[in-house]
């Protein structure tokens, strides 16, 4: 299932090139991995977890003037302990401009270890993928 956020971009986030600069495109990606996190398990409270692993491929520019970005997440593969998510930034009715990659590893806050996704939390990813 392919999960679809629309993130209106600010002007702080291009930079003197007149570009969207690489850097907004993390927080992009961030943000769009969050959504479907509280559209499955909930919040970070829900279910914590640490970022272990993120890679964007630039395609297409984003240029000065655009008013918003939909970023495309879904879950890629559901791991002993981690989900490793597939990610697209597009303009809105524009050309691919980064596609991406994330492994979310479950975080044990007690511990401050990796730990196994649940059954419960295993079964909403399924849902979701």
């Amino acid at each position: 299932m392919d999960y679809e956020l629309t993130i209106p971009t600010r002007w702080t986030d291009f930079d003197a090139l007149g570009h969207l600069t690489h850097a907004v495109y993390a927080e992009y990606l961030d943000e769009g991995r969050d959504d479907l996190l509280r559209r499955t398990v909930g919040d970070i409270k829900a279910w914590p977890n640490v970022v272990v692993h993120t890679s964007i491929d630039y395609r297409h520019e984003i240029a000065l003037g655009v008013r918003a970005v939909v970023v495309h997440t879904r879950i890629a593969e559901i791991g002993r302990s981690s989900i490793r998510f597939a990610q697209t930034v597009t303009p809105t009715g524009g050309e691919l401009a980064a596609q991406a990659e994330a492994v979310l590893v479950a975080w044990d806050p007690s511990t401050r270890r990796s730990r196994e996704i649940t059954p419960e939390e295993r079964g909403k990813f399924t849902s979701a993928a």
